[in-house]
This record gives structure tokens, C-alpha cells and sequence, in this order.
């Protein structure tokens, strides 16, 4: 339980960092890389609604119970809308998070999540922009990640409408969805 409000708290900070530091509006294009080295930009997504969510798949608590909002989400909406939202995990931990290891882990929630990363000064940049924070934090012989913990919604045209912070309900963040697809 202490880990877990630790975790919770430290989320929290980042989040309220992040939005204390913010000079401008957050969101923007931005091009990383699939499991396979493909780039992926966000503008080539246009005329889908984007679930942005920056992770790492060592996180205990939060990345998980995230990923599994995208996939309850996606089965929950009929197939003609569910073919136009397009959740996205990004990994800011691109040390452990190879592709051996994020290709499966995001499958597992669903096939249909679009596991990116790229180099620790390409995720900082698209993380500023978005206005997430991340760190590495050691615990012991190894280290955790303190991250930023929202999902970031953008809209068929790519722009950032909304910021769900950590915890919003499977219902709100249907509606929210929902709102945005014709």
C-alpha cells in the first residue's frame, strides 16, 4: 500500500510540475519509433482520436491499469468507432523497454495499442512538449521511473483537447472518447 501511494504522490508531483512549468499550450507533432524502427509521427494518425500515455513497462501500478482502460475502451465501442481511436503507450524508459520486451507487454493489453519509443533525448523532447515529466529513480541495484501518470486526448486532427489525469473512470473517459468521434 505504501508503494503505491508513493507511486500515487509521485505521479501526482510530476503531473502538478508539469503544469506549474508549462509556458505554452501543450501537444504538437512529434515522429518516434515502433518496436520494428518504423517512425510514426503523430500527424499520420490524423482522423483518429489519439490516447497518448507515456509509461514504462516495469511500472506496477499505474502503466497497467491504464493500458487496460485503452483495452476495455476499445472492446466497450462499437467496431466503426472503436476502428477510429487509436490508443498509444509510450515508453520513456528506453534502456529495459526494447523491443523484445514492449512489443509483447503492450500486446498483452491489446494489439491494437501503438508501442513507441526512441532515444532518452527524443522521448524528453516530445515529453516537454506534452508537458510530462519523467525520472529515474534507483532502488537498489536497479531503478523505477517517476512519470508523469494522464492520458493526453487528442483529436481526429490532431490537436491535445483534454488531459485525463490518473484514476478517471472507464465512463468518463468513454464519454470523453465518445465526444470526439462523429
Amino acid at each position: 500500500m505504501m508503494g503505491a501511494l508513493r507511486i500515487l504522490l509521485a505521479g501526482l508531483i510530476l503531473s502538478l510540475s508539469a503544469v506549474a512549468g508549462a509556458a505554452r499550450t501543450p501537444g504538437g507533432d512529434f515522429t518516434l519509433h515502433t518496436i520494428k524502427g518504423e517512425p510514426v509521427s503523430l500527424s499520420s494518425l490524423q482522423g483518429k482520436v489519439v490516447l497518448l500515455y507515456f509509461g514504462f513497462t516495469f511500472c506496477p501500478e499505474m502503466c497497467p491499469t491504464e493500458l487496460l482502460q485503452f483495452k476495455q475502451l476499445l472492446a466497450s465501442l462499437p467496431a466503426d468507432k472503436s476502428r477510429r481511436v487509436q490508443p498509444v503507450f509510450i515508453s520513456v524508459d528506453p534502456k529495459r523497454d526494447t523491443p523484445e520486451v514492449l512489443g509483447p507487454y503492450v500486446s498483452h493489453f491489446s494489439e491494437r495499442i501503438l508501442a513507441l519509443t526512441g532515444s532518452e533525448s527524443e522521448l524528453r523532447a516530445v515529453a516537454d512538449q506534452y508537458g510530462v515529466q519523467f525520472r529515474y529513480v534507483p532502488t537498489g541495484s536497479t531503478y523505477t521511473v517517476d512519470h508523469t501518470a494522464s492520458i493526453y486526448v487528442i483529436d481526429a486532427h490532431g490537436t491535445l483537447v483534454r488531459i485525463l489525469p490518473y484514476g478517471t473512470p472507464a465512463g468518463e473517459l468513454m464519454r470523453q472518447v465518445s465526444s470526439l468521434l462523429p
